[in-house]
């Protein structure tokens, strides 16, 4: 089968498009013919040899995965072959979690062995494009807001960095629960296309303080959540856009990581930091998403399809912040 593997990491120059064995597959396994994958920046970050979770060389990445059931495991009866599916990357072992596409071989090939567990059957209306965007960014946002967030209707939510494929999904998640959404993106472009898609209201960082923004949209109130991929480089302002009461989601750094923390705001106002890991969502946000989307109650940000050879430009498009919502690779 083609894939892309990388023997050494680096730069997108270390992305070869290469010929490997097709996965031998389990008792328990399920073989996937991989027909959309969607990239994330964790794929980035693990190819660069970046990431907190290393990788063993060579590796095949691609978290996102939808396909078709190829092959099936002698131990598996609950799911035939030619049903299509949607891939939750998170496999809970006794030794604890580990991942599809980080600890084990991902979907940027046109084969990938997952556990039958791992696969949610998706119905004919979702196509395998918009499957491939759930497990990471739709899942992300809905266990933040809801699970860890405890979001409620008409609350008012900050969305940091809405042009992204999470910062999208975060918008549309919270608006469609019914809160009111503030989102901030680096440019006026992204926050025109993000109000299309259920801003309320919108910040561009790059050009405006959005803690003095945030007081004049709320009319000094603050906001009850913040919906933050960002991090360090946000800290300070975060604490100022927040009502008494509120809570910050930590959902990235990419801001950077570490900060100087002032106990002081967070005791007096009653403040919530949670943090934020899409790997120890339930599958069943993963399966609610689908049954929301195949109602029509949101369609997925993409903004552009790469064929499985060029994916060395579709991840330097991620590197360049240039995409809106998410990119996707078709094998």
């Amino acid at each position: 089968m083609k894939a892309i593997i990388y023997h050494e990491t680096g730069g997108v120059e270390v992305l070869k498009y290469e010929d490997v064995q097709v996965p031998e597959i389990g008792a328990d396994d399920v073989l996937v013919r991989v027909k959309a994958a969607a990239l994330n920046h964790l794929d980035l970050r693990l190819r660069a040899g970046k990431s907190p979770r290393p990788v063993d060389l060579p590796h095949i990445g691609g978290i996102d995965i939808a396909g078709d059931v190829e092959k099936t495991g002698e131990n598996v009866s609950d799911i035939a072959p030619g049903t299509r599916v949607v891939v939750d990357p998170t496999v809970r072992t006794p030794k604890g979690p580990s991942v599809i596409g980080v600890n084990r071989w991902g979907g940027l090939a046109e084969f990938v062995k997952v556990p039958t567990a791992n696969v949610v059957p998706i119905p004919d209306e979702v196509s395998y494009d918009d499957a491939s965007t759930l497990p990471i960014c739709y899942v992300t946002a809905w266990y933040g807001l809801i699970d860890r967030g405890g979001m409620q209707q008409d609350e008012t939510v900050l969305v940091h960095a809405a042009g992204s494929g999470t910062g999208c999904a975060a918008v549309q998640m919270a608006k469609e629960l019914g809160a009111k959404v503030i989102a901030t993106a680096g440019s006026d472009d992204k926050l025109e296309k993000v109000k299309k898609i259920g801003a309320d209201a919108t910040i561009n960082y790059k050009t405006s303080d959005f803690a003095e923004e945030v007081k004049n949209i709320t009319e000094g109130k603050g906001v009850d959540l913040i919906f933050d991929q960002v991090g360090a480089s946000a800290w300070e302002n975060n604490l100022k856009s927040l009502k008494a009461g509120g809570r910050i989601l930590l959902v990235g750094v990419v801001g950077g990581g570490q900060e100087t923390l002032n106990f002081g705001p967070i005791i007096m106002r009653d403040l919530s930091i949670l943090g934020v890991t899409v790997f120890r969502a339930p599958r069943k946000n993963l399966i609610n998403l689908i049954n929301m989307m195949s109602l029509g109650r949101f369609r997925p940000v993409i903004d552009k399809k790469f064929p499985l050879s060029e994916t060395a430009e579709a991840q330097k498009m991620l590197e360049d912040s240039s995409q809106f919502g998410k990119v996707i690779l078709n094998p």
